[in-house]
């Protein structure tokens, strides 16, 4: 490949990674994404005459100082400023790109997608920015090679010159081998990246370890819900949450039927449920847990939850949870513990950003049906409130609870007579409610719907009946992921129920039909890649960005045990110090302590490591030599780079843009003493290198000598 076309491609490329990095945070509108990458391809066709045209770089550089008043501007106006830096930023490298004729232009491109690189860990936190740091690794040590051999053709022959083209048309640098060497330098990159990442944890950035952090909004956890919004969500394979009960069953299912509940509404009105704001009560934390109803106890189940970012900041809890356990976020090295807040409505939040999924586990009572909860008087006349206009609804829910006093058995009556004997049936289409009260039409005319649509007919009948009664949204149903080794929530299993104050206590009642609670779980080839893709993410989140300097001093503590497993017992029982264990039975466990043993293999590796370093390395030599120019026009460039050392030293130094024969005749032209010897150095050196005349080694010993004598003979003053 050409030297000037591989160089290109590799730069392309590596400013790409870096505008990716930038794409992937949340400050490019899909439009202005486009943009960027319209630019980015049309960039790649210019190429001279256009470059070297002076208008063109005018163009430019105002169009630089124009942007960046626009972007001062905006940024005076309100806009976020890390979205106006970022995109200026962008701007800057489609500028380099399209305005790129030297080194420094690549040695600016190449800095500008370094930056560009180091914004993305604070943009996103996703796998795929580990995607575009493995690209950038590898491309790395190709773009700073390739680089920098331009840089010397540059000093060597000069910009524009005929020898640089000849240079940059030349197929003898960027050779498959090139390529590989370079590649096999993004191994130690590597090595150093997780050294330093391991030994220097993140503390924590402050202001900015929120900016790149991603949420994704799901319909029915915000403060109002409309009849119908699930529906639109049932088919979508979005993976919101994951659930690893500890003691879940063995082989694992395939999906399972847990309900994670959500939050809750007390108000409805023409087919739109909303919840009373309240900012809640700070539930109180005994160190990791925080006490919902009791303390854990032993038998108590545990779910640990790994919760995606949403835009509302809801946990979601098994039924049953009497306690959650959130483990504190590290900020500046110190342990920081959020803010967990309970509302009325069992509505639990968390404070804080997130940058990744949060994980917490929740403690679960598997005794007791539902849960007391205090409830304010105004929001208890809420939870009764039926709107006018809804007579017909008492009416059918008095006529379907006949005789029935007991509270329960009015509630399993109005839950059965919904969900089954067939009286209606579960659909994903939309009831036709044009003009008319969707909870009329669902319940006389339609009799088919989904969730929103059973729960809210459901709780309005019963208080019609005098109980209070709350719709609840959350989730119902998970998959199991073979990969990560957990169930799946998708945003397809977004759910609507019941809950009916009985006693003190409310109950959960479900009066969607069973063919509408838990689908089935996909499957094919596609579905076992997004489990892939879902693990792995998983995993970067909790090894890479979660990773702080608590869980370093976790992985030393594994360390120095395997290290304790592979010495056995040898060492362990020493002086009576230490058990079987390996472990001090007063101080703890023994410290980590070197082996001679370790060192020895240690030191055998390195040295290995050396030898195929130097035997590759003569490798490479050798097979350069092989690639290198015939003997005579070998000789003819070294000659050549003697006589213009010469022409330097005697204050002759070619221009870059005139040619070696230019430059010898007007040597001639004015007068300077050796011009005749630069002639024929000049002439010897065309004919060997572009010609068919040979340089033997004689007359390049002579010639060599010739030159050497110009700087000599330019200093002697002129006879008279």
């Amino acid at each position: 490949m050409r030297f000037a076309l591989a160089h290109k491609l590799v730069t392309y490329l590596f400013a790409g990674l870096g505008l990716t990095a930038l794409m992937l945070g949340t400050t490019f509108s899909p439009i202005e994404s486009s943009f960027l990458v319209v630019a980015f391809v049309a960039s790649w066709f210019a190429e001279a005459p256009l470059l070297d045209r002076a208008g063109y770089t005018r163009f430019w550089n105002i169009a630089a100082v124009v942007v960046l008043l626009l972007q001062i501007a905006r940024g005076l106006g309100g806009e976020a400023m890390l979205t106006i830096g970022v995109q200026y930023a962008a701007f800057l490298q489609i500028s380099r790109l399209s305005h790129r004729k030297t080194a420094a232009d690549y040695q600016q491109i190449a800095i500008l997608g370094f930056l560009h690189l180091i914004a993305g860990t604070v943009l996103s936190a996703g796998l795929d920015y580990a995607v575009v740091f493995f690209g950038f690794v590898v491309v790395m040590p190709w773009m700073l090679a390739l680089t920098h051999i331009r840089k010397e053709l540059e000093s060597q022959h000069g910009a524009g010159t005929p020898m640089l083209r000849a240079e940059l048309d030349s197929k003898e640098f960027a050779t498959p081998a090139f390529f590989g060497g370079t590649t096999l330098l993004a191994v130690p990159l590597f090595l150093l990246t997780a050294a330093m990442f391991f030994a220097f944890p993140r503390v924590g950035f402050g202001v900015l370890s929120h900016l790149g952090a991603r949420t994704q909004s799901v319909a029915g956890f915000g403060d109002a819900v409309e009849l119908g919004g699930f529906g639109t969500i049932r088919d979508d394979p979005t993976v919101v949450m994951r659930v690893k009960p500890a003691n879940g069953p063995h082989p694992p299912q395939q999906s399972i039927s847990i309900r994670l509940r959500g939050t809750s509404f007390d108000r409805y009105s023409e087919g739109r449920w909303s919840r009373t704001q309240s900012n809640g009560v700070a539930l109180k934390r005994l160190q990791e847990e925080y006490i919902v109803f009791r303390p854990p106890l032993p038998e108590d189940q545990a779910y640990e939850i790994i919760l995606d970012p949403m835009e509302e900041a809801v946990l979601f809890l098994p039924e049953g949870t009497v306690a959650l356990r959130v483990p504190p976020t590290v900020r500046s090295g110190r342990d920081r513990y959020r803010r967990i807040t309970h509302a009325p409505g069992l509505d639990i939040r968390y404070g804080g950003r997130v940058e990744a999924p949060l994980t917490y586990t929740a403690h679960v009572t598997p005794k007791r049906r539902g849960f007391p909860e205090r409830i304010p008087t105004a929001l208890r006349k809420r939870y009764v409130e039926v709107p006018a206009g809804y007579e017909r609804v008492a009416a059918l829910a008095r006529k379907v609870v006949g005789d029935a006093t007991n509270p329960n058995a009015q509630a399993q009556l109005v839950e059965r007579y919904l969900r089954g004997n067939g009286n209606f049936r579960y659909t994903l289409e939309q009831p036709d409610t044009e003009g008319e009260d969707p909870l009329h039409v669902f319940l006389f005319d339609a009799k088919a719907g989904h969730c929103e649509y059973f729960s809210t007919a459901m709780a309005l009948m019963m208080r019609s009946l005098g109980l209070p009664a709350r719709n609840v949204t959350g989730f119902l149903g998970a998959d199991y992921n073979p990969y990560g080794d957990y169930y799946a929530v998708r945003n397809g299993h977004a759910h609507s129920w019941v809950e009916v104050l009985i006693k003190g206590r409310w109950i959960t009642y479900d009066p969607t039909p069973a063919s509408g609670q838990v689908f089935a779980a996909p499957s094919g080839l596609a579905v076992k890649l997004r489990q892939m893709m879902d693990a792995m993410r998983v995993r970067w989140a909790d090894y890479i960005v979660e990773y702080n300097i608590r869980d370093q001093a976790k992985a030393l503590q594994r360390l120095s045990a395997w290290y304790r497993s592979l010495r056995g017992n040898s060492g362990a029982n020493r002086q009576g110090a230490a058990d079987d264990s390996g472990d001090d039975p007063e101080f703890g466990p023994i410290p980590f302590r070197p082996d001679w043993r370790w060192f020895v293999a240690i030191m055998s590796t390195f040295g290995v490591g050396v030898l195929f370093a130097r035997w590759s390395r003569k490798r490479r030599r050798q097979t350069r030599a092989g690639r290198q120019l015939d003997p005579d026009r070998d000789r003819a460039v070294r000659l050549y780079l003697s006589l213009e050392s010469s022409l330097r030293s005697a204050g002759q130094a070619r221009p870059p843009d005139v040619t070696p024969i230019e430059h010898a005749e007007e040597l001639r032209s004015s007068g300077f003493p050796a011009a005749d010897e630069v002639r024929e150095v000049t002439d010897a050196y065309l004919a060997a290198r572009f010609g068919e005349h040979g340089l033997p080694p004689h007359d390049y010993h002579r010639l060599r000598q010739v030159s050497r004598t110009i700087r000599a003979k330019a200093k002697r003053p002129p006879t008279a």
